[in-house]
């Protein structure tokens, strides 16, 4: 299966380069790509089998975004969001809202936002839900849309039992939310990451679902790893593609162009071989620790176990060491050859998409230092 999946990304190299070098894709998503990635069914690859999809590992889900990031990093980045929104929609929505959603002839795609900007308060059975929300990325061409609210009790949050504030997400069809067209950024800019409004309305509680991930109503491999491990398996391999790409486009230019002033090209020089083999290996050591960690984490899912805080861990640390591995490695790829500050340049777009991609917050500097005591403590009690 994940074979095939592999050859479908392969198979659409060109017209995904093609389709986002045109000027009046710049912004989101090309509809001629939305509409291959729908033939090929690979918005669905998260997606429990009954419901029409594929319930992959997350190891096939790396390889696949990987591979469309090496076309483009904005396309792949939008597969990704609306790849893990429609996870979420198939695997905590109530059956009720599953038939909405995917009873159908198509199957829907769908966009989503995490953090808890909405407000909600509930009484007789219907939630009062509205807010405004940031980065839905691939929301132009969602068929449903979601948003995180934060239910209240007054001018309080209620609360949890495990004392966490009460959060809710419901997908509404997208013609019931408001897009902001506020999507002018310096990187990543294809991937349409609109903010939007849900204006406040009352929703029947068999649409909502619990936005903190905890009460799955459906089985798959995705439910049972969570919400965020597929997050930041998707997030880190955009990264793993967009230097892959890298590293072939600085290692094809340098066998072409020759150094001023020298007959030879600059992949012969000591500088560019040694500095590209150390980055090499910086690319192949992050690549391999990212599928090693994953392919742990299904091994359990797939055993219906849980992972433990220290595999939880493990999970974030590779995802932010990667995310700053695979900036360098694009860093030091547009700088070895010097050559491609003209656009169109793959180099200079991956540079910048690169630069933004790194800035996610679930792979910044805090990721590392949480996720620091039960490593060090594991480091400390076995040797």
């Amino acid at each position: 299966m994940e074979q095939d999946i592999i050859k479908k990304a392969e198979s659409l190299r060109d017209l995904i380069e093609a389709e986002a070098a045109k000027p009046e894709n710049s912004g989101t998503m090309s509809p001629v790509v939305v509409e291959a990635l729908r033939k090929h069914e690979l918005f669905w690859l998260l997606v429990p089998a009954d419901l029409g999809g594929q319930d992959v590992e997350t190891t096939a889900f790396i390889r696949l975004i990987e591979e469309v990031a090496s076309s483009d990093a904005a396309t792949a980045w939008t597969l990704m969001a609306n790849s893990v929104a429609t996870m979420v929609a198939a695997v905590y929505s109530s059956d009720a809202h599953i038939e909405r959603m995917f009873g159908g002839a198509n199957k829907p795609i769908m966009a989503s936002t995490y953090a808890p900007s909405g407000r909600a308060t509930f009484a007789n059975g219907v939630y009062r839900a509205g807010g405004r929300h940031s980065f839905g990325s691939g929301i132009a061409h969602a068929d449903w849309v979601s948003g995180a609210h934060m239910v209240m009790d007054g001018e309080a949050p209620v609360m949890l039992d495990n004392g966490m504030p009460k959060v809710v997400g419901a997908f509404l069809p997208k013609d019931q939310i408001e897009l902001a067209g506020n999507w002018d950024v310096v990187g990543l800019q294809a991937t349409g990451s609109f903010d939007y409004v849900v204006p406040e309305q009352d929703i029947s509680a068999d649409w909502i679902f619990n936005q903190h991930w905890t009460e799955p109503q459906r089985e798959s491999l995705a439910a049972q790893l969570g919400t965020m491990v597929v997050v930041c398996a998707g997030h880190t391999a955009v990264m793993l593609g967009m230097a892959r790409r890298a590293l072939h486009e600085a290692a094809r230019i340098a066998s072409q162009r020759k150094r001023l002033h020298s007959p030879d090209c600059i992949a012969t020089t000591p500088v560019f071989q040694n500095e590209f083999m150390k980055h090499e290996a910086l690319f192949q050591a992050a690549r391999a620790l990212t599928l090693d960690t994953f392919s742990h984490a299904d091994r359990l899912a797939g055993q219906g176990q849980a992972m433990t805080d220290l595999d939880l861990q493990r999970v974030r640390q590779v995802t932010t060491w990667t995310h700053g591995v695979c900036k360098d490695v694009v860093g030091f790829a547009y700088g070895s050859v010097s050559s491609s500050l003209r656009n169109p340049s793959v180099l200079g777009k991956y540079l910048v998409d690169s630069s933004v991609g790194a800035q996610h917050i679930i792979a910044n500097a805090m990721s590392l230092i949480d996720a620091a005591p039960p490593i060090i403590e594991n480091w400390a009690g076995n040797r």
